[in-house]
């Protein structure tokens, strides 16, 4: 069976907009935000350790003239005061504290993702259990993480030789979180059943692909509207509106995986037999008199 990418666009946006839907959409905007905060304060600490180093050399050790120490002192001291200005979340985090949050938020995020592919390969909006969405969760997790890490470095370097190997292996690829989250398979497995589902579809799959990036530009284009105004808004906007577009793209594609793969539903877990009381050996009170 193909994919229709209509239905997998109206399933997607439904599934977003359902109560399970808003629930990833807020998790994932939290997630964004704590990202943003880390990578601010990251940034800021960055250049301030790289002004002060240079503010503890002299002219003579960095081999120029004292105009032109100072001049690039203050040039450096004016990309301080403007990398500030633009990060109205940074905290006072050393930059170890800062790479290692933003290192936890990026399992977490994966994490994330693995629950939004199963809820949002249910058959019902509604129908996701806890146990469907933790089962295997921590393996699931590192294998998605690992494979992402993979997986983009393969496009990354595809994409510098030309354009085109870069966006066949994005295609080839696509469905590595959902083979992984649904079917719990390691990331070169997943990597190789991605590569034969697409088979056939690739041309959908490309276009889904093309409507997603696209549509992810809204939380460009809102932050810079509201960033306008107000620079601490824009970045709370831009978390809020990222966080619908991820939770409506996992739907999308999900939902597109679904199509072509009859087996993609997520199966509860079985729950455990409780003993039939009936079945016990008889005893002597159970014997006819």
């Amino acid at each position: 069976m193909g994919i229709d990418i209509g239905q997998a666009l109206r399933e997607g946006a439904s599934r977003t907009a359902a109560k399970n839907g808003l629930v990833l959409a807020v998790a994932f905007a939290g997630i964004a935000l704590l990202t943003t905060v880390l990578l601010q304060s990251l940034t800021v600490t960055l250049f301030d350790s790289m002004l002060s180093f240079l503010q503890g050399m002299s002219p003579q050790e960095m081999g120029i003239d004292p105009a032109e120490y100072e001049q690039m002192i203050s040039e450096f001291e004016m990309a301080l005061e403007n990398v500030r200005s633009t990060s109205p979340f940074a905290l006072g985090l050393s930059a170890g504290a800062a790479f290692a949050g933003i290192l936890v938020l990026a399992l977490v995020a994966e994490a994330a993702s693995i629950v939004a592919v199963r809820v949002f390969a249910t058959e019902s909006a509604e129908s996701a259990s806890r146990a469907l969405v933790t089962e295997n969760i921590l393996l699931a997790t590192l294998n998605g993480f690992v494979g992402g890490i993979v997986v983009w470095g393969l496009i990354i370097v595809g994409s510098l030789f030309f354009l085109l190997p870069g966006i066949v292996l994005a295609v080839l690829f696509y469905f590595l979180r959902q083979e992984i989250a649904l079917k719990d398979k390691n990331f070169v497995q997943a990597m190789a059943d991605s590569w034969r589902l697409t088979k056939g579809n690739r041309i959908e799959v490309f276009i889904i692909g093309v409507v997603l990036v696209i549509v992810s530009r809204l939380e460009e284009v809102s932050s810079a509207a509201v960033g306008t105004v107000s620079t601490p808004a824009g970045t709370i906007v831009a978390a809020i509106v990222g966080g619908l577009l991820t939770a409506f793209g996992a739907a999308v594609v999900t939902r597109a995986y679904v199509q072509i793969d009859d087996s993609a539903e997520p199966s509860e877990p079985e729950p455990e037999d409780e003993p039939d009381p009936y079945d016990a050996a008889l005893g002597p009170d159970d014997l006819p008199r």
